[in-house]
């Protein structure tokens, strides 16, 4: 077999491993969250790494050196960041006005590359069907859109109504894709034979038919079938 493939066998755990490393030294962060700097950053450390496994005339201790001064810089400019506002805007810029006072500012978005169209489909995104709706919007650093509508099309809570809502809890899956959760069955308190009392009242006479079952906090249940008895 030839050298240079023998030398994956090797090179390859040492460079999962070390990026494996690496990722975990740089923190968590969602995808959602990340920045232009962080996103730039990342295509260029995989593509040091790339390089080394595609070109065997790249020396595995020459990436690997490559790999630790990226992500160190990478962090230590994360770190000055966390120090210093003046670091953050330049590593992930700041958020801009694109919506104001309902008014569209169009110099903010010649600056962020932004046209009508996308903004509209970022405002769709966040339930806002309308320019007409939104009194702000701003551009995040992470390229979301962030929205606050107009007082007539902000949703009435109870607490405008000066209601007094239950507390709210997750419902209960109790069976999913054809089996029974039993511990969660014991959360509920309820007994395996109300669970098949329950399916029998459904017309249901197997377990196996139930894709998902749930039940909600009122009591209410959900049922969806494994053939839903349904015409397309």
């Amino acid at each position: 077999m030839d050298k240079a493939l023998l030398e994956l066998f090797w090179e390859v755990p040492v460079i999962f491993l070390s990026l494996l490393l690496l990722t975990r030294l740089q923190g968590k962060k969602q995808i959602s969250h990340i920045t232009y700097f962080d996103y730039i950053t990342g295509i260029i450390i995989g593509d040091v790494a790339a390089g080394v496994l595609a070109d065997p005339h790249i020396s595995l201790g020459r990436s690997m050196l490559a790999l630790g001064l990226l992500s160190g810089l990478t962090i230590l400019a994360s770190y000055i960041a966390e120090k210093s506002r003046k670091v953050r805007k330049l590593t992930e810029g700041e958020p801009k006005i694109v919506i104001k006072n309902g008014k569209i500012l169009e110099n903010n978005l010649k600056k962020l590359r932004l046209d009508l169209d996308n903004l509209r489909m970022l405002l769709r995104k966040k339930d806002a069907f309308s320019l007409a709706e939104i009194e702000y919007a701003v551009m995040e650093t992470d390229g979301s859109l962030s929205i606050l509508k107009k007082a007539e099309h902000i949703p009435v809570t109870p607490q405008d109504l000066n209601l007094k809502p239950t507390k709210s809890t997750p419902s209960i899956e109790l069976i999913i894709d054809g089996e029974i959760d039993e511990e969660k069955l014991k959360e509920y308190g309820k007994s395996k034979e109300w669970l098949m009392g329950t399916l029998k009242d459904k017309g249901i006479e197997s377990v196996e038919d139930v894709s998902y079952m749930e039940v909600n906090q009122q009591g209410d249940v959900f049922i969806d079938e494994t053939n839903d008895r349904t015409t397309t």
